[in-house]
């Protein structure tokens, strides 16, 4: 957990009172406060002196908070901002929020409320600092490790978030040109292209996973992201990407997977990644003419988890290799031509992403008769929305003192007066659309096309707010067809609900499950 420390705070406001009423407020919190009556004098100030954060009001003469916050984003990227609103005003959460803003308060407000606020922000301007301070000591401290081979050091050191982009620009013009857009190719001229297409998308995926784990050994682990996944498509989408390798290795895959099988609530692009490892893992293994499957073994004894099972028929792993698979740079000796290639970190990673859906992950197997990696994931219902999201958003919410709420929308026919169910092109319009409207730090969890629910740190009057503007948006844009109207409702922590478990048990009324 990071420890909040002294923050210097600019705050702007073309009322005197407010400036300094603002201010002292900052002072009993345990920050440094200074002010600016206007814009224009607050740019000045932030031009020679280095503030973290700026507080300012929206409605100021000469230039307004908008303007402000524009040029700050502008000049001084750095800078958090929490502006001030007026009660009752024409703008609303997501105006300032798109405008720039990390959150708002309404005036007027107590020592408490802005403290929450304060409070938030700071913590997630220290949380980024620190994972990019920890990422540069990684990166730093591992170009020292001479226990590594070459490759190890050498991308470790030199891995970052620059290295993303020329790469996919690289690729995107060599399948231009492999697809013909730039005239007829030889066929010596389309065989070097291949094999240059290789080699980029892998060496793309090894600068990922080499991401992944300086995230991992920076004490951040994995964010994820959950949402309802049908998993017949998470692995369609990973097999997507061996398919020139399976080709060549003349190995078949077999995804026995039933379409018919219960969503998941995962993290769909980190569920790729693993199915990605175990797969590429089963093909270095596998002697040509083999076969990797893919199926499921059930539910868990609660029911609550989906096992499955990745089988290969390669070379299996020794007894005393079997308990270290999953540790970090471990390869071991499990290799058909005696040579160990790639960084080892592909199952480690593969683990951290499991573990991080409460799941679990181990290894089967026996020497030459293949290997089997056996994880589950949870299926999409009630007690996983709450074990995995909404326990641990309002324990954060708890620990920041900060409001919580869930809202839920939903959509209706308005003939029969019941739940109506939107097609694909408008769900995706829709989702599209919500995702827009909440903050990075909200979950949206969308429910059979008829539902979202989403869990947002914010309080009544603000959750309100945003269940309201959606309802304008997806109405009045379009999103929805005629006949079917967008509703929503509200249920917010510690406004309506005094404890945490007494809104716990209260959002079991919001929530369905057919």
């Amino acid at each position: 957990m990071v420890t909040i420390g002294k923050e210097r705070i600019l705050v702007v406001d073309d009322e005197e009172a407010v400036r300094e009423m603002v201010s002292k407020i900052i002072d009993v919190i345990g920050h440094e406060a200074m002010t600016a009556g206007s814009g224009k004098e607050a740019l000045e100030i932030l031009k020679h002196e280095p503030f973290s954060i700026l507080i300012t009001d929206i409605k100021m003469p000469e230039m307004d908070g908008f303007e402000l916050m524009k040029a700050v984003r502008d000049q001084f990227p750095d800078v958090y901002i929490i502006c001030m609103t007026a009660h009752g005003g024409t703008y609303t959460y997501t105006d300032v929020v798109g405008a720039g803003a990390k959150d708002y308060i309404t005036k007027p407000f107590t020592i408490d409320e802005l403290r929450a606020k304060v409070n938030r922000v700071v913590r997630e301007k220290d949380l980024v600092t620190d994972l990019t301070q920890k990422s540069t000591e990684l990166e730093r401290a591992n170009a020292e490790l001479k226990r590594l081979d070459q490759l190890k050091s050498t991308f470790i050191s030199s891995v970052s978030h620059e290295l993303r982009t020329p790469l996919t620009v690289i690729k995107e013009f060599i399948s231009l040109m492999l697809e013909g857009h730039v005239g007829a190719l030889t066929e010596d001229q389309r065989e070097y292209l291949n094999i240059a297409n290789k080699n980029i998308i892998r060496l793309t995926n090894l600068i990922e996973t080499l991401l992944d784990f300086s995230r991992i050994e920076s004490g951040k682990g994995l964010k994820l992201r959950f949402e309802p996944t049908r998993l017949i498509e998470v692995v369609e989408d990973a097999v997507m990407t061996f398919s020139q390798q399976l080709e060549e290795k003349r190995i078949t895959l077999e995804n026995r997977l039933d379409p018919d099988i219960p969503p998941v609530l995962i993290d769909r692009n980190r569920l790729v990644e693993v199915f990605i490892n175990l797969i590429g893992n089963g093909i270095k293994f596998t002697s040509p003419g083999g076969k990797i499957t893919i199926d499921s073994k059930g539910l868990t004894e609660k029911r609550d988890y989906l096992k499955i099972v990745v089988t290969d028929t390669g070379v299996g792993i020794s007894p005393e290799d079997l308990p270290k698979v999953f540790d970090r740079f471990y390869q071991g000796g499990r290799t058909q031509t005696g040579v160990i290639t790639g960084t080892g970190l592909g199952l480690a990673i593969a683990k951290e992403v499991i573990e991080g859906h409460q799941g679990t992950i181990h290894a089967e197997s026996k020497i030459g008769s293949g290997a089997s990696f056996v994880f589950t994931l949870p299926i999409f219902g009630i007690e996983t929305i709450y074990h995995l999201l909404l326990n641990p958003m309002l324990e954060e919410a708890d620990r920041d003192k900060a409001p919580f709420s869930m809202i839920r929308v939903d959509f209706w026919d308005q003939r029969t007066k019941r739940e109506s169910a939107l097609n694909h092109e408008s769900w995706e319009g829709v989702m599209y659309a919500i995702q827009k409207m909440v903050r990075s730090v909200d979950t949206v969890v969308p429910f059979q096309n008829s539902i979202v629910y989403i869990f947002s740190f914010n309080d009544k009057k603000l959750a309100k707010e945003i269940g309201e503007r959606i309802q304008v948006k997806l109405t009045q844009g379009n999103y929805i067809t005629k006949g079917v109207s967008c509703q929503f409702r509200s249920y917010s922590y510690p406004k309506e609900a005094r404890t945490k478990e007494e809104f716990l048990k209260g959002c079991r009324l919001f929530l369905k499950e057919d």
